[in-house]
């Protein structure tokens, strides 16, 4: 307990140690500015787009359990991704909410905590793996240094998910990537959202930096870690430094929205283990769960 409280203060002080950095570069007001994102149309926009992302989420996710022997409804899956993500946004290292999902599902399947961790893993990184793939062949042209980075991580990321989908029919298997690439396009189409009600350029390779950037599991939702990602390859992409760290901080305002349907999904999850204390999580044969 003592070191995972360890490590949440230490994702908190890289968070803000990077913020610093940025504000060291840039100024303050470039990170103020992307505030103005938020309006009722930008956050109908991020509902709707979060949806989007969240329900492919829940597809790979319940097809990924099925495999393992463990059977769960469509708004299941959607609700345990939800609270996934929030989680993931606001607690520190981004992995919060992956491992209250492996806890859920831990007595399912056939080894135990493997099981579900194979499967959280496999759902995570095939998206990990599209997007860092993305993310090569934009900056191949501008930036083949990070370009090479980004391919060694894709490629670490394809095979660790292509593991986790062993035993998996072609037609299935083809369904979880394709599901990958709808939730890395409605974060895609968010992230150019944020640029857009900003006014100012859209930048489809920035964004695709960003997004890279925060899927890396350090700091708190991805703060910090992407505004210095940008404004380091801001002028190789065609940016000025202020408006990639403006439309990055823009971009994780709509993010955290985004997840906001999660805290409905934890309430509601905590209501109901008060009526379901004594039962164990959902193994196989009770498919039709809570």
């Amino acid at each position: 307990m003592r070191t995972m409280w360890l490590r949440r203060v230490l994702m908190l002080l890289i968070t803000v140690a990077l913020l610093g950095l940025t504000v060291r570069i840039v100024g303050i007001q470039a990170l103020l500015e992307g505030g103005r994102v938020v309006t009722p149309l930008t956050i109908l926009a991020s509902l709707g787009l979060g949806l989007l992302a969240t329900a492919g989420q829940a597809m790979r996710f319940s097809l990924l359990l099925k495999q393992s022997g463990t059977h769960v409804t469509p708004r299941r899956a959607l609700a345990d991704c939800y609270s996934a993500s929030l989680l993931n946004m606001i607690l520190p290292g981004g992995l919060g909410g992956d491992m209250a999902r492996v806890a859920a599902y831990r007595n399912s399947g056939p080894r135990r905590w493997l099981s579900p961790l194979t499967v959280v893993g496999a759902e995570r990184l095939s998206a990990t793996t599209l997007l860092f793939a993305t993310a090569t062949f934009t900056l191949l042209p501008v930036a083949s240094r990070f370009a090479w980075i980004a391919a060694a991580v894709a490629a670490a990321t394809c095979v660790l998910s292509i593991l986790g989908m062993r035993g998996m029919a072609a037609s299935t298997i083809g369904i979880v990537w394709l599901t990958a690439a709808v939730t890395i396009g409605s974060f895609l189409g968010l992230y150019l959202t944020a640029m857009a009600a900003l006014g100012g350029p859209v930048i489809p390779a920035l964004a695709v930096v960003g997004l890279a950037a925060m899927s890396i599991p350090l700091g708190v939702g991805g703060w910090g870690v992407r505004e210095v990602s940008v404004s380091i390859l801001a002028g190789s992409l065609a940016s000025s430094v202020e408006w990639a760290v403006t439309s990055s901080t823009g971009y994780g305002l709509l993010a955290t929205i985004s997840t906001l349907p999660g805290a409905i999904t934890l309430v509601v999850r905590l209501v109901g283990r008060r009526h379901y204390s004594g039962e164990s999580p959902p193994r196989s044969h009770r498919s039709q769960a809570r």
